[in-house]
């Protein structure tokens, strides 16, 4: 028998006149059938009072898509003469049924990435809605491991099934730096007037490492090795360092304490920052300029292999290296002495002096005295570091007083700090 939307069977038996059919068929048992594209509640159905003759009780039980009632008879029930016609009014209705969606996510290629971990896919989702609705099938957050980042923006796509039916959404989160770190995927279903259940969608999602240093002051460039120049000189102090990293440089030099660099700053994008360090001429002292660099330092300075952060740099004045003759014979007098100036510490230099003495006697040189005769050549700094290559002398007896002229070729290996006086002795090689 058809209804609004469903159906429901009619059911007989025969039965034996004068006699109780409740013997035999105590119920009966009617199927209620939706049609197709509807479903059907047995919390929707009843019957509808008076119940008719010969009937106790009326029950409906739901059974898959279907209802079950059930009908039992009033005992005893009596068959008459003429068949009996059981008409039992229900009510209830049947509802369009939903339209079902389902399928899979799987996996295109997922590297460093924490969320979905690789237990998690593939993974099924589902739902179900009335045709022309929509319905949010499922999320899926995707997070790269820690310290790593999206450089490329995961994709999520349809991979079996109607694309047009479907709707994908994203939510991005990123960190300080403004890494990708984070996509929410949102993906809703528009039904249409079928059912699916093998749709299929793939994420790929590859995340690679990321640099992130600390934020510090990791070296800095200054000339130390050489030794400035008396006259004044300007040299370039270049701080190295991770954007951000605070900095301060003060220098002085001693004798005096007085400052010829005192600044601060903040690294900027370039990676380092420059500073001009003005040294000032020096007449009449040597000077030790003493620096200090602080802030934010990489724990590699000071230790060993690493930069100090109290670097150092020595400005000299000239000193002279002089060769002169001396004697304690009365009749003998030793000329001025014959002087060379050199800036400390600097290349080796092959020089010649010319070194005099007078004598009221005749003057003759006895022995041609070995060129370590002269004194100092076995100094140590910051004494001179020298020693004579060559030496002539030349007498000239045919003037009054007699002369004594001294050619010497040194050999400067290393200028001094400090002036430094050779002699030689002419009481030793003069008769």
């Amino acid at each position: 028998m058809a209804f609004e939307n469903f159906t429901v069977n009619v059911v007989s038996f025969p039965a034996t006149l004068g006699l109780d059919w409740t013997n035999s068929y105590a119920q009966v048992f009617l199927t209620i059938t939706p049609n197709s594209g509807y479903s059907i509640d047995a919390n929707n159905f009843s019957a509808i009072n008076p119940l008719p003759n010969y009937v106790s009780s009326v029950t409906f039980t739901q059974n898959g898509a279907n209802i079950d009632c059930t009908i039992v008879y009033t005992s005893p029930s009596i068959m008459p003469a003429t068949d009996v016609l059981i008409a039992l009014c229900i009510q209830g209705y049947a509802s369009e049924a939903p339209i079902i969606i389902g399928g899979t996510l799987k996996s295109g290629g997922i590297t460093n990435v924490s969320t979905p971990s690789a237990n998690n896919l593939p993974s099924n989702f589902s739902g179900s809605g009335e045709w022309d609705s929509s319905l949010t099938v499922f999320t899926q957050a995707v997070v790269a491991s820690t310290g790593y980042y999206f450089k490329t923006m995961p994709v999520l796509a349809v991979s079996v099934g109607n694309r047009d039916y479907y709707t994908i959404t994203s939510v991005k989160t990123f960190d300080n730096k403004k890494r990708l770190i984070q996509v929410v995927f949102s993906v809703s279903y528009k039904f249409p007037a079928i059912d699916n259940s093998l749709d299929e969608f793939v994420l790929t999602a590859n995340a690679i490492q990321y640099y992130d240093p600390l934020v510090k002051i990791t070296a800095y460039q200054f000339n130390t090795g050489t030794v400035v120049n008396a006259g004044g000189d300007t040299r370039t102090f270049t701080i190295y360092g991770i954007t951000g990293a605070n900095w301060a440089l003060t220098g002085e030099y001693n004798p005096g304490n007085i400052s010829v660099v005192n600044t601060s700053g903040m690294i900027d994008g370039t990676g380092k920052a420059v500073v001009s360090v003005v040294f000032p001429a020096t007449t009449n002292v040597n000077r030790t300029y003493s620096f200090t660099l602080t802030g934010d330092l990489a724990a590699s300075f000071n230790l060993l292999g690493g930069q100090t952060s109290t670097p150092s740099v020595i400005q000299y004045i000239q000193s002279s290296l002089s060769l002169a003759f001396t004697s304690t014979n009365v009749a003998v007098t030793p000329g001025s002495p014959s002087i060379r100036y050199f800036l400390p510490y600097t290349m080796t230099k092959t020089v010649e002096y010319t070194v005099t003495a007078t004598s009221s006697q005749t003057i003759t040189v006895g022995n041609n005295p070995p060129s370590i005769s002269w004194t100092g050549q076995d100094g140590a700094l910051p004494d001179y570091l020298f020693n004579v290559l060559r030496q002539d002398f030349v007498v000239n007896n045919l003037v009054s007083p007699s002369t004594l002229t001294a050619t010497i070729v040194v050999r400067v290996l290393t200028p001094g700090a400090v002036d430094f006086a050779s002699v030689l002795d002419l009481d030793n090689i003069l008769i």
